[in-house]
């Protein structure tokens, strides 16, 4: 039997713990052990190589199979049902808050597009300087102006 430590709410102080098989937990139950003691061996070699098994294990699939497909329509359709629900309700806040939103955002745009045109026609100026300015100085350094003949 295994050891068990004092441990705090975290779990500290308990220590790697060895792990221990499934079939562990099995041999232990006292179930096993009558079996073993009162089964007849030919049961047992029935149940241990008998090929009943296989058509059981194939049937439990298809049932798991058949579970998890209706899970999943059942999902599908809590989640349509509850979105559908959902929109048809939120439909007029939706509508209202456009109907309120659509003319504050025409408004935002329309005081900006003096702003904007401010800032384009400052920046067309600007670059046009600073070509000026390049151009003056390659007028007065020769060694530096290109030669447009050529």
């Amino acid at each position: 039997m295994q050891q068990r430590l004092e441990t705090d709410t975290i779990g500290a102080g308990e220590g790697p713990q060895r792990a221990v098989p499934w079939s562990a937990w099995v041999i232990r139950q006292g179930w096993v052990r009558w079996w073993a003691c009162h089964v007849p061996r030919s049961w047992a070699q029935w149940w241990s190589t008998s090929g009943w098994r296989q058509p059981l294990q194939r049937l439990l699939w298809g049932l798991e199979g058949i579970l998890y497909l209706l899970l999943a329509l059942m999902l599908c359709h809590a989640l349509f049902t509850t979105g559908s629900h959902l929109l048809s309700s939120l439909w007029p806040v939706v509508a209202a808050a456009w109907s309120h939103l659509l003319p504050a955002i025409l408004l935002l745009v329309l005081s900006a597009l003096p702003t904007l045109l401010f800032t384009a026609s400052f920046l067309l100026l600007f670059s046009t300087l600073l070509s000026l300015v390049g151009l003056l100085v390659s007028m007065t350094h020769p060694g530096h102006a290109q030669d447009l003949d050529q």
